[in-house]
C-alpha cells in the first residue's frame, strides 16, 4: 500500500471518529444525566389545568439557566410569579440538597396548573424549591395525578419516599 493511500485512510478514520464523538457529544447536552445540566421550561397558558411549555432549554450552569429565565417573555412582561418579579414557580433537582442537575418551571402565574416531568426528569427529582407561597407544589407518583400526594412548600432537601417517583407535579 502507498503512503499517501494509507494517509488518507487515517484521515478518513479520524473524520468518522470525530464525528461520532460529535454525535455523542451532541446528544449528552440536551438531557440531566452523567452530565450536569441546568434547564429552564417556560410556561406558555394553561389548558383544562395542564401547563402548556415551551421547548427545554439547558445549560452547563445554574447561573446560566438563572439568566435565561430571568429572560424569558414571562418576566420581560412583568407579570413575575412572585411579588419580587420572580418568575419561578418551581426548581427540581436530580439529587437531594438541591444537588446534580436542576429544571427550573417559570411562568406569569402561581395561579396552578399540571407539569408532567417527561425524559429524563421523568421518576428523576429528589429536592425540590417552592416558588409560589402559601399555594403547595404536590407531588405524585402516577401520570394521572393520582394516588398518595406529597405537598411542598418552601425548600424541601428531600422528597423522601417520593424520590425518583415523581410523575405528576401539581402547582398550586
Amino acid at each position: 500500500m502507498s503512503s499517501t493511500r494509507i494517509y488518507g485512510i487515517a484521515a478518513i478514520a479520524v473524520v468518522i471518529a470525530s464525528g461520532i464523538v460529535f454525535v455523542a457529544q451532541a446528544g449528552a447536552s440536551t438531557r440531566p444525566g452523567a452530565t450536569e445540566e441546568h434547564c429552564v421550561i417556560e410556561v406558555t397558558g394553561v389548558e383544562d389545568g395542564v401547563l402548556l411549555t415551551g421547548p427545554e432549554v439547558c445549560f452547563g450552569s445554574q447561573t446560566e439557566a438563572v439568566i435565561h429565565a430571568a429572560s424569558t417573555s414571562s418576566a420581560v412582561s412583568g407579570q413575575g410569579a412572585l411579588a419580587s418579579g420572580n418568575n419561578t414557580i418551581g426548581t427540581h433537582y436530580t439529587s437531594t440538597s438541591y444537588g446534580g442537575s436542576s429544571v427550573r418551571i417559570v411562568g406569569t402565574t402561581c395561579g396552578g396548573g399540571v407539569w408532567y416531568p417527561t425524559g429524563a426528569w421523568n421518576n428523576n427529582i429528589e429536592s425540590s424549591r417552592h416558588h409560589c407561597g402559601s399555594s403547595p407544589t404536590t407531588f405524585y407518583n402516577s401520570s394521572s395525578c393520582a394516588g398518595s400526594p406529597h405537598r411542598i412548600q418552601g425548600a424541601v432537601p428531600s422528597l423522601g419516599q417520593m424520590n425518583n417517583r415523581a410523575s405528576c407535579v401539581r402547582y398550586g
